[in-house]
Parts: structure tokens; sequence; C-alpha cells
């Protein structure tokens, strides 16, 4: 990823303008040769998020940690899987949990319509800036602000994609309970994790909810060093 040196803000959160490759070996569109994936906005200290938090938020909210604002590995990870891959063209895909959006934006990429949904509106905030800065209309994307235990309705995605969303063990059940939701037959939910103990444990459990548990994988190896589990669930 490469920045450079302008600096927006959103809600005091300065932001730099960063640029995704296409990974070696992909095949990106004949109009994107030559031309980074994508570009979007990150943080440019990710700690500021943890310096505004009062000692009252914490003890109030101490499950909404502002996680949104790093990119984490299983979401560099995921990006380079989808960026590998087939085209997505007009596939309905939600990015869910998705910070600053750095997977939905690989997904459109290769051409899917994608909703990004974060419980976080400064992120939700932050990726329309991106969408805005890529030159593209806010309507070639759907924002959703909403905690994924009590959704809003929503109509079911093809794809839906999760780079460490089973981050806290007690996500879990929410997480195979929304996804058992929105998944229509034949859909699939890609779910990246750097194979913490309990997302062992969550085939079991989505299988409980009615999906299909598909394999696993390990991803390719990335700068960040970190073994990302791919685990792949459908709706059969």
């Amino acid at each position: 990823m490469n920045g450079d040196d302008e600096a927006p803000q959103v809600a005091g959160l300065p932001l730099k303008w960063t640029s995704f490759p296409w990974p070696a070996g992909s095949t990106p569109p004949a109009a994107g040769i030559g031309e980074p994936a994508f570009r979007m906005y990150v943080l440019q200290d990710p700690d500021t998020l943890l310096d505004l938090i009062t000692e009252e938020e914490y003890r109030a909210h101490d499950d909404r940690m502002p996680y949104f604002g790093e990119i984490w590995p299983s979401a560099e990870s995921l990006v380079a899987k989808l960026l590998s891959g087939p085209p997505l063209d007009g596939t309905r895909v939600l990015d869910l949990g998705c910070g600053l959006g750095p997977c939905g934006f690989a997904a459109a990429a290769r051409g899917a319509h994608v909703t990004f949904m974060d419980w976080e509106p400064r992120a939700l905030e932050i990726i329309g800036r991106s969408v805005v800065k890529q030159g593209r209309p806010l309507s070639d994307f759907d924002f959703v602000v909403a905690d994924w235990r009590k959704p809003p309705p929503l109509a079911p995605f093809r794809l839906v994609l999760g780079a460490d969303v089973l981050y806290e063990e007690r996500n879990a059940p929410a997480v195979a309970a929304f996804l058992a939701a929105h998944l229509p037959p034949g859909g699939e939910a890609w779910i990246g994790d750097p194979g913490r103990p309990h997302s062992r444990r969550f085939p079991a459990l989505a299988q409980q909810h009615g999906l299909t548990f598909r394999g696993s994988e390990i991803l390719p190896p990335q700068k960040h060093g970190i073994e990302v589990v791919l685990q792949r669930y459908a709706r059969d």
C-alpha cells in the first residue's frame, strides 16, 4: 500500500490516501492495467481512536472498541484473494463489519455491487469520502450503519465477506445467525481469521444455523506475515 500527502479529516481523524495494487499473477480488467486495483482513505494514525475514548465510554461499550481504524491482516489477505479471483460482475456483495472498506472495494474492483455495513458511522463516512475521491457516485454503493446482532431488513447477498469478524468469541452466534438469514440458496460467505482458537469452533456453530461448511484454506502470505485462514460457508 502506498499513500500520498493529502490530509483531509473526518470527525477530527486525519486521513491519508492509499493504494492497493493488483496482486502478482492476477488479471486486472483492461481498463485497469497499469493502475492500482483501488484507492481509499485510511487513518494516518489509528491509535488516535484509542486516545479519544474516555474511561466512561470504554466501560459502557467495551464490546465496541474502535477496531475500524485498522486494516487488519485478515482484510489484507482477503483483498488479495478477491483481486486474484474471477470477475464478480453485478454480484450483490456485503462487506460485513466493513471498517474502512478494503474488502468491499476489492469486490467492487471485480465488478460487484457492494453494500458496506458497520456499526460505526465514522467508518461509513470515511468510506463515502473514499468513493467521492475515487470519482464515483455514492449511488454505486449501499451504506448501512447497523449492528449485526439486530440488523435492519436487508435483501439477500450472493457473497458475504467477513474479515476478522470473529475477534471476540461472543460475536460468533450473531455472525452465524446473520449469515443464515442473509444468504440465499447458492450464496456463500467468506470469513477470514488469523486462526483464533474460537474461530476453529465456528464451523460447527454455523452448521447448527443451517449453513454448509465448504472448507477452509490458508490464504497466500502477505507483507504482514500472518497466516490467515479463509472459511467458506454456503446456503444450499
